[in-house]
């Protein structure tokens, strides 16, 4: 993370491009891998790099029929001796297995539309492009950036990392991309994910993320410092619940519970001293009291039992 953006980026592109750890065929979508086959994910990458190395650059090429060109003139490029049948290979969402040539789409092919929609995109070394936003990417072509990473030069022109956290009273935070990575990292630490959109990353600070934080020795006023360090203005709200937080831990807690009602007071004091206390939790009130976990069920016979008839409202 210390690293200036264009030579981490390439540190990365290059421990990706010569790890034979990362196995791509291990993480595609919607397969399940049996058995204790082993595969070479260093040979497909190599293969399909050197396929598309003889892409023209500045030239936007479609994706099915680069897919459909390697199964026709190298479809083994990951098959050792053109083996088709030891892999043992199953679909996901139909249980079939899928041996023998006849599934090359569904696994050789995904693989390749999977490594170029993937980590050549993801590393900055390909761009896509789609018919209409949202649409699954149907071209591809050598990025700016590509002859740089491709031969672990950092690329030029990165735009700086200089943003700002948006923060929000609710004790949201959002992270435009260019907000430094160091700081986007310890903000993780302190936070829960909430997913991205094309404004950024989406975090949140909650009571069981600051007890994770803690639990690593990290306090609520290293998180308020980095704030402040990398956001325009913190809400005074959220300094308030941080500063209280440091000092008090959590001061209010949300549960679910089966509460319990009768006609009067009477009924509830004539329960509590029954053998039907042991179902009851907290009174809230003089005719009201909440069930513990797993109990409704035998309150209602136990009060039947006793003469009272009650109903249970959904269920537990």
């Amino acid at each position: 993370m210390e690293h200036p953006r264009g030579k981490a980026l390439a540190l990365l592109a290059r421990a990706w491009h010569h790890s034979p750890t990362f196995n791509e065929l291990r993480i595609l979508p919607g397969l399940v891998f049996e058995g204790e086959w082993q595969n070479d994910p260093l040979r497909a990458r190599y293969a399909i790099l050197a396929l598309l190395a003889k892409v023209p650059p500045n030239t936007w090429w479609s994706l099915n029929g680069f897919v459909s060109a390697v199964k026709h003139r190298q479809p083994d490029f990951q098959r050792p001796a053109g083996d088709y049948d030891s892999w043992f290979i199953r679909e996901q969402a139909s249980g079939d297995y899928l041996r023998g040539f006849e599934h090359w789409d569904e696994v050789d092919g995904a693989l390749v539309r999977f490594m170029i929609c993937g980590p050549l995109h993801w590393l900055g070394i390909l761009d896509l492009a789609a018919p209409t936003p949202g649409m699954q990417p149907a071209a591809f072509r050598f990025s700016r950036w590509s002859e740089a990473l491709l031969s672990g030069a950092p690329p030029e022109g990165l735009e700086i990392e200089d943003d700002s956290f948006l923060i929000s009273s609710d004790a949201r935070l959002r992270a435009p991309r260019l907000v430094p990575r160091a700081a986007r990292y310890l903000v993780t630490r302190f936070c829960v994910w909430e997913g991205a959109s094309e404004d950024g990353y989406l975090y949140r600070i909650t009571a069981d993320s600051l007890n994770r934080a803690r639990d690593q020795d990290l306090r609520a006023a290293h998180l308020l410092g980095l704030l402040r360090r990398h956001s325009l203005t913190v809400p005074p709200s959220l300094t308030r619940a941080l500063e209280r937080w440091e000092e008090h831990g959590s001061e209010a807690r949300l549960e679910r519970a089966l509460i319990l009602r009768v006609r009067t007071p009477e009924i509830l004091q004539s329960l509590r001293n029954s053998r039907c206390a042991r179902y009851l939790g907290d009174s809230l009130g003089p005719t009201a009291a909440i069930v513990k976990p797993g109990a409704g069920e035998k309150l209602l016979a136990a009060l039947a039992e006793m003469g009272f008839m009650g109903e249970l409202e959904g269920r537990e």
